[in-house]
């Protein structure tokens, strides 16, 4: 597990606000010089804490206006075939694995409308392994993903 120290977080912090900026620009707001912040950048990127990440486009702007959560419940030994499956699926923008009731699998889908979305429905149904599921249509997003409130609580208090 990566320990990021208060360098890291200034430079996480920086990139999540404008994940956009130069090296240059990062350096200056995390208080760095230019050599440091590329090293701790390359050394992020080697630990798998920054990889490749799409959260920064809006898809409803190009046309994807329905999501939804699909649960999939599934035949447990075919669950890697599932799985990769899934990620072949372009309408799969997540897939999270968990216990509970609500089935094995989260998936959440974009689609243009509700015939793609029921396309992409029927597209999960002939996965690999699954038996089942059950979709619930997001109507708005009330919280989107981050981290940013995470990395506070990684600082030392004083």
């Amino acid at each position: 597990m990566f320990t990021p120290d208060a360098v890291d977080i200034r430079i996480l912090r920086a990139l999540i606000a404008d994940p956009r900026l130069t090296v240059s620009e990062l350096a200056e707001r995390a208080g760095v010089v230019r050599n440091t912040a590329q090293a701790r950048l390359e050394r992020l990127h080697r630990e798998g804490v920054l990889g490749p990440n799409d959260r920064g486009v809006d898809i409803r702007e190009l046309g994807f206006n329905v999501s939804a959560v699909v649960a999939i419940n599934l035949r447990h030994a075919e669950i890697e075939e599932a799985c990769a499956a899934l990620e072949q699926n372009p309408a799969v923008l997540l897939v999270e694995e968990v216990a509970g009731s609500t089935g094995d699998l989260l998936v959440r889908v974009a689609c243009r409308s509700t015939d793609d979305l029921q396309a992409v429905v029927h597209s999960l149904l002939l996965t690999p392994g699954v038996v089942s599921t059950t979709t619930q249509v997001v109507l708005k997003t009330r919280v989107p993903f981050r981290v940013m409130p995470l990395l506070g609580d990684l600082l030392p208090k004083d």
